[in-house]
């Protein structure tokens, strides 16, 4: 741009979620004019519904627990899981960030008490830091945060074009029939779990689980941001890269961890997974099923005493979770129909499908072991493996359909600059978050995968957007 009097901004950040309040505030401190530009009516995005854990290791957390991890040992966990499905140089970035990262949320006020540390999965070591008031705290802090810094926001603000000179470098955005100029621009406005479109487009695996995928995140993740580095000749690259969890679809409100009391089977009537694990892990698992889907199997008795985990409790009492695993739902999804009741297995198995045989066996062997009390088929807790032996008999049908987090979106390197096709960076375009390609890979690393990497590449984001600003000023 060779007018500087067409510069209004040496930053503009597009989303006013996680990832694009870090790149605001991280762009502010480097001395950027820094511009923030969000379509809802408040800063939060999608980092203000979720739980907020952050995942990270060689934390004060992790010491104070006597747990020894590293930087080093997170990324090769992540390598072993998800192999080539993500860029080596993306993930040791990320592994050596996020400690950082994660201390500086803290000194924003963000706390993450040690007792809160956990490994959802029994894969790797607890790096998953749970914050004091979820996701919502971190958005807080972070929107305090902003407002304390000479960051001009702009709510209800949809950008819709990527502006670009006569070489291609992105010299600013448009606002319905508003041009704003900047040096560089931060994509950070989420992810398409609101378009039909891009889930048809990039999420080919929703489609067999037929009507039941609905969208868990903001109203507004729309794409836009897929939209626009398309547009600027970014390729979209992650295709099926999405956290889909299970759900009973009795309400269209977000329950993350199923009944670990109950017995789950998939179509043959045989178990596939533990029921008392991690969260994606048994999403994962339905998913691998030919159809996509499974049941829970349970009896009176159960049905009767139905609890959820406490940890959905504290989220309910925050408003970001619903019940769905609790005799009051149970009883009213039953008269819909959605809960499936007979006196005997055998009945219950013609009712859902499934062969009486093999549920029959199924269900013997399930019981022997609640018997003894030691799951040695699918080492699932003693707490929780409950017996399933006392008529009635109930089944509901789960498949994952909630969709939670998209990892499809534009490529971005270790700076945060936005590739082409390829490879090389789309000068004065950067972006974080859930529009970003080709961070998350094929399997979800754990809970706390999703706001760490969006956050952490947001601070990233910021720092290399006013980096560049500063290089383009003084050209």
């Amino acid at each position: 741009m060779s007018d500087a009097d067409k510069v209004d901004y040496d930053v503009i950040v597009i989303g006013g979620g996680g990832a694009g309040m870090a790149a605001a505030i991280q762009a502010a401190d480097a001395g950027a004019r820094v511009a923030l530009l969000e379509a809802a009516n408040k800063l939060g995005g999608a980092t203000a519904l979720a739980g907020g854990l952050f995942y990270a290791s060689g934390t004060a957390a992790q010491h104070e627990l006597g747990i020894l991890d590293t930087p080093e040992a997170m990324y090769q966990d992540i390598l072993a899981l998800n192999g080539d499905s993500v860029p080596h140089t993306l993930v040791r970035r990320f592994c050596d960030d996020a400690p950082n990262v994660m201390r500086w949320l803290m000194e924003l006020g963000v706390e993450f008490p040690p007792e809160r540390l956990s490994a959802p999965s029994a894969r790797f070591v607890p790096r998953a830091h749970e914050p004091v008031g979820f996701g919502a705290k971190i958005a807080e802090q972070l929107d305090l945060a902003v407002s304390k810094r000479p960051i001009d926001v702009a709510r209800m603000s949809r950008v819709d074009t990527l502006l670009t000179d006569a070489q291609g470098a992105i010299i600013g955005v448009r606002v319905g029939d508003d041009e704003i100029f900047a040096r560089s621009v931060v994509l950070a406005c989420g992810g398409f779990g609101a378009s039909e479109e891009f889930v048809a487009r990039l999420l080919p695996k929703a489609r067999r689980v037929g009507d039941w995928v609905w969208n868990v995140g903001c109203s507004t993740n729309r794409g836009d941001g897929l939209r626009m580095a398309e547009s600027v000749g970014a390729p979209l690259v992650g295709e099926n890269s999405a956290l889909l969890l299970q759900t009973p679809n009795f309400q269209r409100d977000l329950e993350v961890i199923g009944p670990d009391w109950a017995l789950m089977v998939n179509s043959l009537g045989k178990r596939f997974v533990r029921e008392d694990g991690a969260y994606y892990e048994i999403s994962e698992g339905i998913e691998a099923q030919p159809d996509s889907k499974a049941f829970f199997i349970f009896d009176r008795p159960l049905f009767e005493t139905a609890k959820p985990h406490p940890r959905v409790l504290e989220a309910v009492k925050l408003g970001i979770a619903t019940v769905s695993w609790v005799t009051r739902v149970l009883q009213e999804q039953l008269e819909k129909g959605r809960v499936i009741e007979s006196p005997t297995i055998a009945g219950l198995a013609q009712k859902i499908g499934v062969d009486v045989a093999s549920l029959t066996a199924t269900l013997a062997r399930y019981n022997e072991l609640a018997a003894i009390g030691v799951d040695a088929d699918f080492e699932k807790s003693p707490a929780s493996l409950k017996p399933v032996a006392t008529p009635a008999f109930y089944a509901v049908e789960v498949r994952p359909a909630a969709l939670i987090v998209t990892g499809s979106g534009m490529p971005i390197d270790v700076e945060a600059r936005v590739l082409n096709a390829s490879g090389a960076a789309l000068p004065g375009l950067y972006a974080a978050g859930e529009t970003v390609g080709n961070l998350y890979g094929r399997h979800y690393v754990s809970s706390g995968y999703a706001i760490a990497s969006s956050i952490t590449f947001g601070c990233i984001a910021g720092r290399s957007a006013a980096a560049y600003a500063r290089a383009q000023a003084a050209a």
